[in-house]
C-alpha cells in the first residue's frame, strides 16, 4: 500500500494547501466548517491539502484536536481531494508515533513531520533514527520530512540527507522544502535512483523552485489565492517563463502586503476570513489575531491588490 500511495505522492502536480484550523470565539477547535472547506479548496483549483501543520497551528493543539482535524478532512476529503498528507510531528516520540499510526488508520495519503524541535538532532543519523520509529508506526504510508529551518532551527542539506533517510526506511518518499537554499533542491533532483517528491513551500518563489524540477507547492496563500498561483504553473508548463514571471511577482507582492500588517499566520487568517466564503475564527494564543487599526489598514491594502480577483466566483 505505501508503494501505490508514494506513486500518487509523486504523480501529484498543483498546489496544496495547509489549511487554517478554524477556532469557535470560545477558543475550541471548529471541525464542522472542513467539509464546506474542502468544497471551497476544489473550486479554486487545489486537490491537495496538508493538514496540521504551520498554517494550521499543528503544534498549538492537544493529541486528540489533531485526531479530530485529521479525521474530518479524510473523511471530507474522499472522492473530492487527491492527497490529504497529515503532519504528525511532536516533541514527544510517543505523540508523533500515536498521530502517524491514527493517520495510517483513517485512510490518510501520507504523512509528514517536523524534526524534533526542543531537543534538536545533532546529526542525520538522530533525524533518521526518529523517522524511523515514526514510520513503524505507519508502515503503509509514505513518510516526507517537512524541512523548515526558519521555522524548526535544523539546518540539513536534504540532498545528503534524503539517500540515507531511504536505505532506512523504505518508506521515505521526500520533503516538504520551506527553504531558500537552492542549491541544495537541485542536488535533491540530481540523485541516483527512483525520484524524490519535493513540494515548494515558500509561495513567493514557487517559479524557481519549479525551474529546479518542483511540480507541486504548499502554501498558505493558496488557501485564497490559488486562482492567481496556478497560472505559475500552467505559464511554466508552456515555456512562457515571460508570464509565469508577472504572475509569480504578483503573489510576491500581495504575500509581502499582508505580512507587514502583522504575525503571518495570524495576517493570512485575516485575510481568509475576509474574502472567502469561510470564517476559521481567530488564531489560538500565542498567536493573537490583528488589531483594529491593522485590520483596517489590511483591508484597504486588498481593495488596492484587487482581492477580488482572487477567489473564483
Amino acid at each position: 500500500m505505501a508503494a501505490e500511495k508514494i506513486a500518487k505522492i509523486q504523480s501529484f502536480e498543483g498546489l496544496i494547501s495547509p489549511p487554517f484550523t478554524a477556532f469557535h470565539p470560545n477558543g475550541d477547535i471548529n471541525p464542522g466548517i472542513i467539509p464546506k472547506y474542502v468544497d471551497f479548496l476544489v473550486s479554486q483549483g487545489v486537490t491537495g491539502v496538508y493538514v496540521n501543520g504551520t498554517t494550521g497551528e499543528g503544534l498549538s493543539l492537544s493529541v486528540e484536536e489533531r485526531k479530530t482535524i485529521a479525521e474530518a478532512w479524510v473523511k471530507a476529503g474522499k472522492n473530492k481531494l487527491e492527497l490529504v498528507i497529515i503532519q504528525v510531528g511532536a516533541n514527544s516520540l510517543k505523540d508523533a508515533k500515536e498521530l502517524a499510526a491514527h493517520a495510517e488508520k483513517i485512510g490518510a495519503t501520507g504523512i509528514a513531520s517536523l524534526p524534533q524541535l526542543f531537543y534538536k538532532p545533532q546529526s542525520h543519523d538522530h533525524l533518521i533514527a526518529y523517522f524511523k520509529a515514526i514510520s513503524d508506526a505507519a508502515p503503509n504510508l509514505p513518510i516526507m520530512l517537512y524541512h523548515i529551518p526558519s521555522y524548526a532551527g535544523v539546518e540539513i542539506a536534504l540532498g545528503d540527507f534524503m539517500p540515507k533517510a531511504r536505505k532506512a526506511i523504505p518508506n521515505f518518499c521526500g520533503a516538504k522544502f520551506t527553504s531558500v537554499d537552492v542549491r541544495d533542491l537541485l542536488k535533491c533532483h540530481d540523485l541516483p535512483g527512483a525520484p524524490f517528491k519535493l513540494l515548494s513551500g515558500f509561495d513567493e518563489v514557487l517559479l524557481p523552485c519549479m525551474t529546479c524540477g518542483v511540480t507541486a507547492g504548499i502554501g498558505a496563500s493558496y488557501n485564497f489565492m490559488a486562482p492567481i498561483s496556478l497560472p505559475i504553473i500552467e505559464a511554466y508548463k508552456k515555456g512562457d517563463l515571460k508570464t509565469a514571471l508577472k504572475h509569480q511577482n504578483r503573489v510576491r507582492h500581495a504575500i509581502e502586503t499582508i505580512c507587514k500588517h502583522g504575525q503571518g499566520i495570524s495576517a493570512f487568517k485575516a485575510v481568509m476570513n475576509l474574502i472567502s466564503p469561510l470564517d476559521c475564527g481567530p488564531p489560538r494564543v500565542p498567536l493573537v489575531p490583528l488589531c483594529a487599526e491593522a485590520l483596517k489598514n489590511l483591508k484597504e491594502d486588498l481593495k488596492a491588490l484587487k482581492s477580488e480577483e482572487w477567489i473564483r466566483a
